[in-house]
């Protein structure tokens, strides 16, 4: 997964530290643009991407609010610059960063962000004649009921709000382990195959087929 990041900064010397920060990583794709003015030309911004902002005039962050809000953006962007300068600023749109700051601890910040915007409500599903309860992680038809495991419940919560399309291996271990970069392909295939057996008492209606490009419910 690529994290798509836009740097909107009037400082020419930030600017160069944050991109020479990013350069070499390849999970991220940052743009940088020099005045902030420029954000109305951001064309290719979209909602979920990270908005990283420096300025040396504190009244130029409303206007990136501005921006964003009418962006339907989904706050909060994170703003570097002094506490002094940052201190009287609406908390619950920004995370602030003082200067000078850890990047490691930023990335950190950004991939919360990424997790926490990727967090589903897992709401009740029918497929069929079957329901699936998220709550009790059990799929149940008129007369029977199987129990799953949390992640085998919402591996087939995904399959089934994807209403006959195909998802792929990496979506759904994106959104079933979120993001984590140590889960391999063979456990999701191993959860697949243990929620094949589960659901044979429903063969008749529910079956999950597999192909080069991922799964799908038929």
């Amino acid at each position: 997964m690529t994290i798509k990041a836009f740097l909107f900064s009037d400082d020419e010397f930030f600017n160069s530290i944050i991109e020479e920060q990013f350069s070499s990583l390849q999970e991220y794709d940052l743009t940088v643009f020099e005045k902030i003015t420029n954000i109305t030309k951001a064309q290719q911004f979209e909602k979920d991407d990270i908005v990283l902002s420096y300025s040396k005039e504190q009244n130029e962050i409303p206007k990136i609010k501005k921006f964003l809000s009418e962006r339907s953006y989904s706050f909060p962007a994170i703003i570097f610059g002094s506490f002094e300068e940052v201190s009287t600023l609406e908390k619950n749109s920004f995370i602030f960063f003082d200067t000078p700051f850890n990047f490691i601890e930023l990335l950190k910040i950004i991939e919360n962000i990424v997790l926490q915007r990727d967090i589903i409500e897992y709401s009740n599903l029918k497929f069929k004649k079957l329901n699936l309860d998220m709550n009790a992680r059990i799929i149940k038809g008129l007369d029977k009921t199987v129990r799953l495991t949390d992640k085998e419940a919402k591996i087939l919560w995904h399959l089934i709000d994807a209403k006959g399309s195909t998802i792929t291996h990496d979506y759904l271990l994106n959104k079933v382990w979120g993001y984590k970069k140590n889960i391999e392909t063979k456990t999701l295939t191993t959860h697949i195959y243990t929620i094949r057996k589960k659901i044979i008492p429903f063969k008749d209606i529910l079956s999950i087929e597999s192909s080069e490009d991922g799964y799908c419910l038929k």
